[in-house]
């Protein structure tokens, strides 16, 4: 149903800056490609013109439901709701696609709200489009029994046996702590894809589950499943919690025979588990042969080496991250200063609350609490209190 909008770009006559002269269907491909392209503004061009030359006007073919559609995909939720607030009938692809774009914004209780106002509708069923950002809804909102009664709803709907619907009941239920039932549904799921078994090795971790994460991905490797840079991802935190040093070098073996290690954020796990389980040497050869670190991978490896006891080495993490451009954030930043506080460095400890400040960073509470340590451990109580006073 969306191939409209997903093939690329239509072979359109005109151009926006010809669009005095563009017939009804010229608009209509251009509102195509627009949509493709996330074209925000040419869409309000092409509206406008659209509105002037009387195309939207109930002589002619060029409906409203397809410039709404082109609003939402481009992100201007607010304005795509207004046009379809506006409509006679809402078509299913329309509310399916501003269910979608309501979940990816960060609008759960919008999509949820209008997920409602489908069903109440009653000329408008559900199908495996809707659910899978529905279901997301839920579980981003930790709205456990309304989730149970969206899993009812697609078994009633005859979708239940989808696999990305599978994917999302499984994401939702781990979401909300309930790993019981995400096993059971992805027990029931007739195909499992690599992201059923991401979802479940990250679901099971992050609910304190780390030996049962790790079984998770045995079970996959035997079922010859092809993992991908989620899985990778999912499974290495499991392995550094646990401080298990041997799986984890399996795991990086498996990213090195299979062509893994391109991402930044499989490196970034790496040097992570490397550090947790207490090889600092390996957690540095992965750094150094790194191409690319963004401030994740600078400051995973300065955590390690406060981990591990290495204060000075951290600190000595900081001007080299300087000279390569690195912004910190506020985890980086509480970091160093905790390195500070350890060492009882006041005047690095100084040069860092300088540097917090240039980087309007002062104002985080993690900075701030950190700073507070680090000047009543270095024996600057009155700093420490000023610190204080002004966070009251």
């Amino acid at each position: 149903q969306s191939s409209k909008f997903m093939n690329g770009p239509p072979q359109v006559v005109c151009r926006t800056k010809h669009l005095i002269c563009a017939t009804t269907a010229q608009c209509e491909s251009l509102l195509h490609h627009y949509a493709t392209t996330k074209s925000l503004s040419k869409t309000k061009q092409l509206h406008a013109h659209t509105i002037t030359s009387g195309l939207l006007s109930s002589h002619h073919s060029t409906h409203p439901s397809l410039l709404a559609t082109t609003y939402a995909l481009c992100g201007h939720l607010s304005y795509a709701r207004k046009l379809f607030d506006e409509l006679p009938q809402r078509t299913l692809f329309l509310c399916n696609i501003m269910i979608r774009m309501y979940t990816q914004n960060g609008l759960s209780y919008n999509a949820i709200q209008l997920f409602v106002e489908m069903l109440a509708s009653g000329h408008l069923r559900p199908d495996r489009y809707t659910f899978p950002f529905v279901i997301k809804a839920c579980g981003d909102l930790s709205l456990l029994q309304l989730g149970v009664s969206v899993h009812c709803l697609t078994i009633t709907s005859g979708v239940y046996s989808d696999t990305f619907v599978g994917n999302s009941l499984l994401a939702m239920y781990t979401s909300c702590g309930e790993k019981e039932r995400a096993r059971r549904v992805f027990n029931t799921m007739q195909e499992r894809s690599v992201v059923s078994w991401n979802t479940m090795i990250s679901g099971y971790f992050q609910n304190g589950c780390a030996k049962e994460a790790l079984l998770i991905f045995s079970k996959m490797m035997n079922a010859g499943v092809e993992p991908d840079s989620a899985t990778i991802v999912s499974v290495l935190p499991a392995c550094g919690y646990l401080k298990d040093l041997k799986c984890g070098r399996e795991v990086h073996d498996l990213v090195e025979q299979k062509g893994l290690g391109s991402k930044i954020s499989v490196r970034n796990a790496l040097v992570d588990m490397y550090a947790k389980c207490g090889s600092m040497d390996e957690a540095r050869l992965v750094f150094d042969k790194m191409d690319q670190r963004d401030v994740v991978t600078w400051t995973t490896m300065i955590n390690g080496c406060i981990l591990n006891g290495d204060m000075r080495s951290a600190l000595g993490f900081c001007p080299m991250m300087q000279l390569e451009g690195i912004r910190p954030n506020s985890v980086t930043v509480a970091s160093l200063l905790s390195a500070c506080a350890s060492l009882y460095y006041l005047k690095h400890g100084k040069c860092l609350h300088g540097w917090a400040i240039r980087q309007k960073l002062e104002s985080d509470v993690i900075v701030e609490t950190a700073l507070i340590d680090m000047y009543a451990k270095c024996n600057c109580v009155q700093l420490s209190f000023r610190v204080f006073t002004k966070t009251s």
